[in-house]
């Protein structure tokens, strides 16, 4: 089931199973950070995209709302870092 959430100007749209984030969603934080993809049971899991505000960008899997597993992180005027990713830090 599809729905909107706001509270404090953050949003989310998505999927939801039992009132948690659960599938497919896009949260828009307030200060213009955005996620895009999947969760369970209201955390990141699976693949999704990250895109924040000062142009830097992560492509990957995700786990317990982390950044684990293979990735790609886009850091404007570094270029492409491609690897395994473990606790949100390329390894």
């Amino acid at each position: 089931m599809w729905k909107k959430g706001v509270g404090n100007s953050d949003k989310y749209e998505g999927e939801y199973l039992q009132d948690k984030k659960h599938g497919y969603g896009i949260f828009s934080w307030a200060g213009g950070n955005v996620y895009k993809g999947n969760y369970k049971e209201d955390i990141r899991a699976g693949f999704g995209e990250m895109y924040w505000l000062d142009g830097t960008c992560y492509k990957g899997e995700w786990m317990n709302g982390v950044q684990e597993g293979e990735g790609l992180l886009i850091l404007p005027g570094e270029g492409k870092k491609k690897g395994l990713f473990k606790a949100n830090q390329l390894v």
